[in-house]
């Protein structure tokens, strides 16, 4: 929605609220006048009701007779108007029309005053005024029973008087039938404190108009600033997320321009990745990768092995160890890949964009490297003719051996062996037939040995075997197995060959050279006894 239609919107609900909400405060203010006429209109009741009680009470006396020196003259219109008592006094009678005119006066110095009346009186003085006219002929043409007015100086009212059988005494003579309206009794009362209350009515409904059109003026006026904010905010957003990408894109060309995988996260998730990531992990973009993975460390395998990461390292995340780790030594993930084993280099560069903390991370593919140094390894602690380990590699065994021994208390022999006469077979049949046999004699030693025992290549035609958990009866019982089948064996051109043994137990706390002379001089004398025996020291 653009910001022209929001602000019709909004000063559309403004109109809307001010015109419901002033509907409401006008019906309120013309219910409470409706009240307030409604009390004047009881208290005229009530002051017609209490005339009617008077007049009903001089009616069943058929008037009452007064003191002549209150009245001036009597009722013209009245039978019987004057009577004389037994002291000479004149009496006047007064019928309930009288009264009522009587107490009119009377009352009219009270601020409400009541008149008699009639659109046909027999009194003149009974005759009906301007407001009592209307009000009679109202009440006969509308068959109601009351009519009332309000102005700017009183309330008037009238009721009607209808006309019984006890009225047709005098009135029979107008053509007055039981019923008709014979005329109503006015009622005027003062209104000052009924318009004081619709002027603080009126003053109340302005007040309270006022302060809601400011309320929601002013609410109006906030909303439409927050939409000009929201405008000002929304281009600033819509200006920096410009930038922001065009920076992605920048920073995306560069890593998209490198060989090795690369990765750009702010620590917990993976911001951008280049085309030879992609590539790698086998996936059309970013976001798919996403879908399925938290952070690329998902694919780490664990390794027994500190220079390998994995999430957590060490209690600390990944990367952040790569940090700190990475100029201390070589770390390296391990990734299967197509049931391959993919190793990769790591290391990390922190940097700062649009002042956040990102992580340049580049993993370096080493698995080629990694099998090639697995190989040139190998050649090194192998014997490249019989392709038992060598020398080497035998005294970093036997080091181990012996730390492990001492520290189980479990026993170590070491068998120490030599060809004999084997310079005879080089001279008689050559190097090679020699190399034969030395390969031959290899391969039965590998076979006859247990799987946790290690044969070694010691050097020319000498071999050297290492015995876990053997004392020195038990391994001289194997040298003396060794020694029966090479008697028997057939090495082809070389015929028959016999070889002589030295065997030796570790003693608790001596050192590897002490431990290789015993058995070397165990060895050397079963060649001065006369060869092909097995000899113990």
């Amino acid at each position: 929605m653009t910001n022209y239609n929001k602000y019709i919107l909004l000063y559309l609900v403004l109109c809307i609220s001010l015109f419901t909400i002033f509907f409401f405060i006008n019906d309120s203010r013309d219910r409470n006048i409706e009240h307030q006429q409604h009390i004047l209109v009881q208290q005229a009741q009530t002051h017609f009701q209490s005339q009617s009680g008077t007049r009903e009470w001089n009616d069943q006396y058929l008037g009452v007779y007064v003191r002549s020196e209150k009245i001036l003259k009597p009722h013209p219109y009245l039978p019987l108007n004057t009577i004389t008592t037994d002291s000479n006094e004149t009496l006047f009678r007064v019928n309930h029309a009288s009264m009522a005119r009587q107490l009119s006066e009377i009352a009219h110095k009270e601020n409400f005053k009541f008149h008699l009346t009639s659109l046909n009186p027999l009194n003149p003085i009974n005759k009906a005024e301007a407001f009592e006219q209307r009000a009679l002929e109202f009440i006969e043409k509308h068959s109601v029973k009351e009519y009332y007015e309000f102005n700017d100086e009183n309330f008037r009212y009238l009721a009607a008087i209808l006309t019984e059988k006890k009225c047709l005494d005098c009135h029979a003579a107008q053509g007055y039938n039981i019923g008709d309206v014979r005329g109503g009794l006015s009622v005027t009362l003062n209104n000052d404190n009924y318009r004081k209350s619709i002027t603080d009515i009126e003053d109340r409904n302005i007040i309270l108009k006022v302060t809601v059109f400011i309320f929601l003026s002013l609410i109006t006026f906030l909303m439409h600033r927050q939409i000009q904010s929201n405008q000002i905010l929304r281009s600033k957003v819509e200006q920096r997320t410009k930038e922001i990408t065009q920076t992605k894109n920048l920073l995306q060309n560069v890593l998209d321009a490198d060989t090795s995988l690369m990765i750009v996260s702010s620590g917990t998730e993976i911001i951008l990745a280049n085309e030879t990531a992609l590539d790698f992990l086998e996936i059309p973009s970013l976001d798919e990768f996403i879908l399925h993975h938290s952070h690329v460390s998902d694919l780490f395998e664990k390794l027994d092995d500190d220079s390998y990461l994995q999430q957590p390292m060490k209690g600390e995340h990944w990367i952040n160890y790569l940090q700190r780790e990475q100029h201390n030594q070589t770390l390296r993930v391990m990734i299967y890949r197509h049931e391959k084993e993919i190793h990769l280099k790591v290391h990390a560069k922190e940097i700062q964009v649009n002042s956040q903390v990102i992580h340049i991370i580049i993993f370096d593919d080493i698995t080629d490297e990694l099998a090639m140094i697995k190989i040139l390894k190998n050649e090194a602690t192998r014997d490249a003719l019989t392709q038992l380990f060598n020398r080497g590699k035998f005294k970093e065994v036997l080091t181990h051996e012996m730390t492990l021994s001492k520290s189980t208390s479990s026993p170590l022999s070491i068998i120490f062996l030599d060809i004999d006469h084997f310079k005879a077979v080089n001279d008689t049949y050559g190097h090679d037939v020699g190399d034969e046999v030395l390969v031959a004699l290899a391969k039965l030693l590998t076979e006859t040995v247990r799987t946790g025992d290690f044969v070694a290549r010691w050097g020319g035609e000498e071999f050297i075997i290492t015995l876990q958990s053997s004392t020195l009866e038990q391994a001289a019982a194997v040298a003396e197995k060794i020694r029966k089948i090479v008697d028997v064996y057939d090495f082809g051109t070389a015929s028959k060959q016999s070889i002589s043994l030295g065997v030796t137990q570790y003693i608790n706390g001596e050192s590897e050279d002490n431990f290789t002379k015993r058995v070397d001089e165990a060895l050397y004398k079963a060649k001065n006894s006369g060869r092909n025996k097995v000899v113990t020291k």
